[in-house]
């Protein structure tokens, strides 16, 4: 048998769980195992994690949010021009619509304002402050953008308009000469708001002012745009973004928005119970297609227009577009995985791969894609139209990019974002320097730090286990996103039974565990495998919707030769463990000492002191052999 890891995956097994911590409630003993290594304690507090309580008033935790709301309903009623300045990704995109459509049932005369990616860069700029000054409109609200927008903010002020900004992004060393200001990082400490994307900072302010107003937010598609924007920005499922998210996901297939109808007609997930999957891997990426390679302007058609007939028509285009990214994303991918490949051999820590004809729509995909097969941080960058060239940055997760970035001001136009992804402006005959630097900081940043890619399976599972009671069970602690990852579980010895290729480069096998028999599938692969091979796998569990038939199948993550000993490191010491053929546990050092499982309390050349810690290593191979979950 064959892997395809470009390098090894190194598995970092759980910590073994203290019987005390499984409470005896109405919840499969896997899934507390899950949660109790989360931090959640299961006698206090699952309640309120299954059904979070209702929130607290925004208004005692954003300071600007009362003024900023008066100003709106002011505007509403005098039935003034508002100008809605958003982005032109997902979360940019359905911020900007949640409150144009809301706003213009409330009487105002909204109009939307999105920058052309490839024109104007991101956010609010002195162009759109002109137009809208044009138009005679004394009312901005920003989504998603705005906070650095300086001399755009200036211009404003100088024009006698009112500046409502509304963004999530790092708030910079600068005063703010503005209407009122709505931002997570102004809550109080542990304020559930403080983890709202552009959008979940929209929709708060939507609810407040529906509130004020007695109107009812579900007369407009408020919650269904605030759950596509914040599973499109990845924003973190906690607090008000779970609470809400819980509550509107059911929303989404009962819309009344022609677009929204359309598009999830149009991915042939109109008739069932929409995921956060479905919303992550299918609508938003048809979405920030056209704010990547088209003209946002497009996607706010569709979901603004009245006509059924035209928001179809514009649908298809929408959909043709995001064909067309895809195509170019596949090969500008190419490209730069065979720079990457160089660079990796080059040892290099921080991947900067460089051509001018790379589209800069697509190069954050691309960024993303290089991180997760090298697992460094990568920089990718294209030429944009006025001369300089754009870079957009992707992390492992070790190393804060905007932080990095800051380093390098000095040789930047510009630059942003946050501690995971970032972009900036270059200069073409600073690139090299920038290069240089990033490694140097890397290699920095890296230093004593394992660099193999891991996964962190939460549970052990055997297949017998998994039925359609145990997925229910799972979806009822979701929804899965940031700071809440879909549980990955494994299993131990699969015995492959059948298995074909699919189209695509990924593979369909059926596979036992002595227990039961179920469907898995591993995407984008090369590995090789045959019939009656013997694998570990890591996979999450998930239900197959193909051709109107729900069936359960495993995801897999990763996949391991079988070995019936288990290597342990444990305080940087390594153990090697195997199950006897009396099915007790054989434990040894790297002396050669060994103990078994079943001789440990009769062990008389063990001190307690020796005794208490192999019983601690025990309790860690019963995991490691599948022995326990």
């Amino acid at each position: 048998m064959k892997t395809d890891n470009t390098q090894d995956i190194r598995w970092i097994l759980p910590k073994p769980i203290n019987e005390d911590e499984i409470g005896n409630i109405n919840l499969n003993c896997v899934l507390q195992k899950v949660l109790a290594r989360r931090g959640i304690d299961l006698n206090n507090e699952l309640d309120q994690y299954i059904t979070p309580s209702e929130l607290p008033d925004p208004e005692d935790h954003f300071n600007e949010l009362s003024k900023a709301t008066q100003r709106i309903i002011q505007a509403c009623e005098r039935k003034e021009q508002i100008a809605i300045c958003g982005d032109y990704d997902a979360d940019g995109i359905t911020s900007t619509i949640l409150l144009f459509e809301l706003l213009s049932k409330l009487g105002a005369r909204a109009s939307t304002y999105i920058p052309s990616r490839q024109d104007e860069g991101y956010g609010l700029n002195l162009n759109m402050i002109q137009k809208i000054n044009n138009k005679k409109i004394k009312l901005i609200i920003t989504v998603d953008n705005g906070i650095s927008a300086f001399e755009a903010i200036n211009k404003s002020k100088e024009l006698g308009i009112d500046l409502i900004i509304t963004d999530h992004h790092k708030i910079p060393d600068f005063p703010l000469d503005i209407h009122s200001l709505i931002h997570p990082e102004k809550t109080p400490i542990n304020s559930p708001y403080e983890y709202l994307a552009g959008v979940g900072i929209a929709y708060l302010l939507a609810v407040n002012i529906c509130k004020k107003l007695n109107f009812d937010i579900n007369e407009s598609t408020a919650s269904v745009f605030f759950c596509i924007g914040t599973i499109a920005d990845m924003a973190p499922l906690k607090g008000a973004n779970r609470k809400w998210l819980k509550d509107c996901l059911p929303t989404i297939k009962t819309t009344k928005n022609l677009g929204v109808k359309s598009i999830i007609k149009k991915l042939s997930i109109d008739k069932i119970d929409i995921t956060p999957e479905d919303i992550g891997y299918k609508i938003a990426p048809l979405i920030n297609a056209v704010g990547r390679i088209g003209d946002p302007k497009l996607i706010v058609n569709v979901f603004t227009n009245l006509s059924k007939d035209t928001v179809d028509k514009l649908t298809i285009k929408c959909v043709a577009l995001n064909k067309e990214r895809k195509r170019i994303t596949s090969l500008i991918e190419q490209e730069a995985l065979e720079m990457a490949i160089s660079e990796y051999n080059r040892d290099s820590k921080f991947l900067v791969l460089t051509k001018s004809e790379w589209h800069p729509g697509i190069i954050g995909i691309v960024a993303a894609r290089i991180v997760d097969k090298f697992n460094l941080p990568t920089a990718i960058i294209a030429e944009a139209k006025d001369g300089n060239f754009r870079g957009s940055i992707r992390s492992n997760n070790i190393l804060k990019v905007n932080l990095a970035l800051g380093e390098c001001n000095d040789i930047l136009i510009a630059h942003g974002g946050h501690s995971a992804a970032a972009g900036f402006s270059i200069k073409k005959e600073n690139i090299q320097q920038l290069k240089e630097r990033l490694n140097k900081i890397a290699t920095r940043e890296f230093k004593g730090i394992n660099l193999i890619k891991s996964i962190k399976p939460d549970a052990y599972i055997s297949l017998d286990e998994i039925d359609y009671d145990f997925y229910r069970q799972l979806t009822m602690i979701g929804p899965f996103g940031i700071m809440n990852p879909i549980p990955i579980f494994w299993t131990r010895k699969c015995r492959v039974l059948d298995i074909y290729k699919l189209k695509g480069g990924h593979f369909k096998f059926t596979i036992n565990d002595g227990t039961s028999s179920i469907s898995a599938i591993k995407w984008n692969t090369c590995i090789q495998l045959r019939k009656n091979d013997l694998i570990d796998i890591a996979y999450y569990v998930e239900i197959n919707r193909w051709k109107k038939t729900n069936t359960l199948q495993l995801n897999i993550i990763d996949i391991k030769k079988h070995n019936n000993i288990v290597d342990l490191k444990i305080h940087n010491k390594n153990y090697k463990c195997q199950i006897t053929d009396n099915n007790s546990i054989l434990i040894t050092n790297s002396t050669g000492q060994s103990f078994s499982s079943d001789l440990l309390s009769s062990t008389d050349n063990l001190n307690l002191e020796q005794k208490e810690f192999a019983k601690k290593i025990l309790t860690f191979a019963e995991i490691a052999l599948g022995k326990a979950s």
